[in-house]
């Protein structure tokens, strides 16, 4: 019975170490970044870069203001992926709207990543802000210039 627990022990050892390895921080956060590049979202939504066209890029001001890093964009016509980082731990979103008709919006995010797909066309006016009760009335807003 000693010889069978003598070689029991280092195996124990490896399972147990593998375990504590695998269950990362102890206080409930992973240590991983959070998913917030491209190439994570990609991954995560296949298919989503099926039109062709760039996607649109944003970013939430990474030094905390209640702003975006643009206030102006150019897209191409049609069906266009809105991308948006959001660095801050104060949530923030992207809504694109067509003036007087329709908006589409991305998750409201903090320390994340989130995209949606918008159409854009060129008998309309396009803006983008976030619809975070008062962000947008702090300068969280801009203009989608469609060509």
């Amino acid at each position: 019975m000693r010889r069978l627990s003598n070689k029991l022990v280092p195996l124990a050892a490896a399972i147990a170490a593998l375990a504590i390895a695998a269950c990362g921080d102890d206080d409930g956060e992973s240590s991983a970044s959070p998913a917030n590049d491209r190439a994570t979202f990609e991954k995560e939504h296949p298919g989503s870069a099926l039109y062709g066209s760039p996607p649109l890029e944003f970013e939430a001001d990474p030094g905390g203001e209640l702003a975006f890093t643009t206030d102006e964009v150019r897209a191409k016509e049609g069906n266009v992926t809105i991308e948006f980082t959001n660095p801050q731990s104060t949530p923030h979103n992207v809504t694109v709207e067509a003036v007087g008709n329709g908006k589409e919006e991305t998750r409201t995010i903090s320390n994340d990543f989130a995209a949606v797909t918008v159409t854009l066309n060129k008998e309309q006016d396009f803006i983008f802000y976030c619809s975070v009760p008062g962000h947008r009335e702090a300068g969280m807003e801009g203009k989608v210039v469609v060509e």
